[in-house]
């Protein structure tokens, strides 16, 4: 047998510092010291649109569930930023011209760049420390176990009890935040054998590692400190392990008081780190020895020490020491209460990097912004290797801060302000599974925005906002990105060409209805072959009387109509033409009304057309767009035909395909009787046919007027805000001011705050059932060469490239611009 001894090093490596055991059950790990833990992926509600009160409540419950734990718990609620680089790949989306497909490659570009966009995810490990074997044995003197049952070990008791409370604990915290229990699973490799894995486990091996990465268990469940420890470790004021370098900065100095989320900034910095919040909590007794030590030492500061020695009252009193020993007697009353439990908290950033020059600038930019919310922190060097090992779960002795805090002070100190980023797919279940969301935006700390407009099967959105505060960019957006689902289409109704540049770019058809040049006009009458179709023609045509007369058609004046539509059924829809229904029906007083939309009327050039300008190829394009506000400024009775069969024809074509249908300066519509039932008929209908209903409009007080508000906001689940100065302002019992309608939908004071402040054209407030998130677009050049086109100061200089090089137009618009971009994509 050779003699080894001399060449096998003495020398303590990480496997030898860490504490974890073994596996003993689905997600419970056991430690060498004996103790046990669980760990849980949780999630609180985005508190930076709660108000005070919510965030009061929601750290009384926390505090109600963590002063249940006494001698033995340990907590350590972690929250970890990690770099998020994702974007659909460019073979799950389906756009179908170049320049949308360019706008989404410069997107994705700059989502999946390196270091630039973070999320945060929270954990929660629960350790418990069980009672020494004498205390064991004790309690079984005193309890009898009952006859029959066979008696447990102590290590089955333990953990049956362990258990029990932590189904408490989840069952007490539940209505604030989202617990998932980490658990073991199995996964078969490629040779088919199976191997167990363990989502606690893969946690550890992050901590230690900064790595994601699953790892089989061992056989039998044991040794997992080999397992995780499997790396180099170089100690020393920043040590290494690995590659990579540590940087522990501890937490240290509280504030005299706390409240809420204090350090909710640690929660979205935008850089990658493990922020770890620690508590070892005290049984009431214990706690109260603690205190009194600490009320001892306090005690006799008051008096100096002669006159402690002489028991004089006439010495100097220290009035520092005094009021200190008064906080000790009131922080004993608080433990002695029971509503709080005190114990040991220790706060730790830890930054880890293979870069010692960026892992230091990442330690100083830390370093600022916790200085800035009023906390003394520092970077650990001499201790920093034990700093670093009391931020991994299961350690529990290493680097103890000697203050006492109670549960109520931690839970205002530990991260629950989870930012809301919307959901990774679409939820829409009309679309294939594992769509991806309509939008990438971004929010706080460079952390990626998913936008969806669905609540379940409902995509109907109100956007709300004043002039001048961003809301066209927002539609192009909207409407660009939503062509990257298969087959999609788009109907919008534009104001002002807003949506011009960006629809003749991505080969839409883009109709300026009225306008000076534009040549379009209909054929209502032209499809009469369904039931549907009659009746739509026989309802338009008694609109249309009523428009005119401003009286409602008697019944034989009706049955007039239908017979007039019947005979005109029987000819080629070439004829089917109004000029051919006047001549048609007998009834003077329909013929002299609906004259006005024949061609010896005003508006028989749009309405009286043997061919329909939207047959065709024209009805084939992904995006058709309305340009309407010549035809508004037709007035009422010319407008309201026009967009009734404009919606008619588009309700036709609904047949399943993912379509958006865009109502710009919506107000227009809600001021009509008429088409306020029909804005009502389509949020209850439309979306059985995948139809997703966005209106937007800059009149706040009409949409208040409107009498739809309540039905808006009900059939709407998904609202966007824009900025608006003004939000705060009250209105009058006569007129509702902005406040007013804020109010209305339901928002908050510190919703109503972050509207005013909010940056016009940068910031857009996001709401749904889920969640709600202020974020903005992060437009880079080349989308913005598109989506920001203004019809005014940039239509002229379009159209002659238009004219000039055809479809290549987009390409030379860049160019004028200094876009660079690859036209191969």
């Amino acid at each position: 047998m050779q003699a080894l001894k001399e060449f096998q090093s003495q020398a303590q490596g990480l496997s030898d510092l860490l504490n974890y055991a073994a596996l003993i059950d689905s997600g419970v790990v056991q430690n060498k010291d004996g103790s046990i833990m669980v760990g849980y992926f949780y999630r609180s509600n985005d508190i930076t649109s709660s108000t005070e009160d919510e965030r009061n409540y929601l750290t009384a419950r926390i505090n109600a569930a963590l002063a249940r734990l006494g001698n033995g718990f340990v907590t350590w609620h972690d929250a970890v930023r990690i770099p998020d680089n994702y974007y659909p790949s460019a073979d799950k989306n389906y756009f179908p011209d170049p320049v949308s497909k360019l706008i989404d490659d410069e997107r994705r570009k700059r989502f999946q760049s390196e270091d630039s966009h973070f999320v945060t995810e929270y954990v929660l490990v629960i350790s418990y420390m069980p009672p020494l074997r004498a205390s064991s044995k004790l309690n079984d003197m005193l309890w009898q176990e009952q006859e029959g049952v066979a008696k447990k070990s102590i290590a089955d008791q333990v953990l049956e009890w362990f258990y029990k409370e932590l189904v408490t604990f989840e069952d007490m915290v539940g209505n604030v935040i989202t617990l998932q229990r980490m658990k073991s699973y199995q996964v078969t490799d490629d040779f088919g054998k199976q191997h167990l894995r363990d989502e606690l486990f893969n946690y550890l091996g992050y901590c230690i590692t900064n790595r994601v990465q699953e790892m089989n268990i061992p056989h039998y469940g044991a040794y997992l400190d080999v397992c995780l420890g499997a790396y180099p470790v170089i100690n020393g004021d920043t040590p290494k392990i690995a590659d990579n370098y540590i940087c522990p900065i501890v937490i240290e100095g509280l504030p005299p008081e706390s409240y809420p989320n204090i350090l909710h900034v640690l929660e979205a910095l935008p850089l990658a780190y493990r922020w770890s919040s620690r508590m070892i909590y005290l049984d009431q007794q214990e706690a109260v020895n603690e205190l009194m030590k600490i009320k001892r030492k306090w005690k006799q500061k008051v008096r100096g020490f002669f006159s402690q020695i002489f028991k004089t009252q006439n010495g100097q009193i220290n009035e520092d020491a005094l009021l200190m020993s008064n906080d000790v007697d009131n922080a004993l009353t608080d433990a002695q209460s029971g509503l709080v439990t005190y114990g040991f908290f220790t706060s730790v950033v830890v930054i880890i990097g293979q870069d010692y020059e960026e892992l230091q600038e990442n330690a100083r930019f830390t370093i600022r912004e916790i200085q800035r919310l009023g906390f003394q922190c520092r970077v650990e060097t001499i201790n920093a290797l034990e700093a670093w090992l009391g931020t991994l779960p299961g350690h529990a002795i290493q680097n103890v801060r000697r203050p006492l805090i109670h549960t109520l002070n931690q839970a205002d100190l530990i991260p629950l302000s989870s930012i809301w980023a919307g959901r990774a797919e679409s939820p829409n279940p009309y679309l294939p599974p594992q769509s991806p969301p309509l939008m990438y935006a971004l929010t706080n700390g460079g952390t990626p925005f998913r936008i969806n407009l669905h609540v379940d099967d409902l995509g109907h959105t109100l956007i709300f906002g004043p002039t001048g505060a961003g809301k066209s960019v927002l539609l192009n957006m909207l409407d660009i990105q939503f062509l990257r689902y298969q087959h999609a289409r788009i109907y919008s109704f534009d104001k002002g060409r807003a949506s011009w540049g960006i629809n003749q770019a991505s080969g839409g058809k883009f109709f300026d209805i009225a306008g000076e040049s534009s040549d379009l006009n209909f054929a209502p009458l032209s499809e009469l072959d369904t039931t549907e179709d009659f009746m739509f023609a026989q309802n338009w045509l008694e609109t249309l009387y009523q428009l005119q007369t401003e009286t409602i058609l008697t019944p034989e004046q009706k049955k007039q109509i239908v017979r007039a539509l019947e005979l005109l059924k029987t000819q080629p829809k070439s004829g089917r033409t109004l000029t051919a229904f006047n001549a048609t029906v007998q009834d003077q007083a329909i013929r002299d009304a609906i004259s006005h939309y024949t061609l010896s009327g005003t508006l028989g050039s749009l309405l009286d057309a043997e061919v329909d300008g939207l047959s065709g190829e024209n009805s084939d394009s992904w995006w058709v767009a309305f340009e309407i506000e010549s035809l508004m400024n037709l007035g009422e009775k010319n407008l309201l035909p026009v967009l009734l069969y404009l919606f008619r024809r588009i309700e036709k074509s609904l047949d399943g395909r993912p379509t958006l249908l865009v109502l710009d300066e919506a107000w227009l519509m809600l001021g009509h009787p008429v088409f306020r039932e029909k804005i009502r008929e389509w949020l209850k209908v439309l979306r059985k046919a995948n139809c997703s209903v966005v209106m937007a409009t800059q009149s706040l007080s009409d949409m208040y007027r409107s009498g739809l508000l309540d039905v808006l906001l009900e059939s709407c689940p998904t609202k966007i805000l824009l900025p608006n100065p003004e939000a705060d302002k009250p209105g009058t019992d006569n007129l509702p001011g902005p406040q007013d309608f804020y109010v209305s939908m339901g928002l908050n004071e510190t919703e109503i705050y972050m509207l005013k402040n909010a940056t016009k054209k940068r910031d857009y407030y996001f709401m749904q059932p889920e969640g709600k998130r202020l974020f903005q677009l992060g437009l880079d050049k080349l989308t913005l060469s598109f989506a920001a086109i203004n019809y005014k100061t940039d239509g002229l200089a379009i159209k002659r490239l238009m004219d000039e090089h055809g479809e290549n137009w987009p390409y030379k618009w860049l160019d004028s611009k200094g876009v660079t971009y690859d036209k191969a994509s």
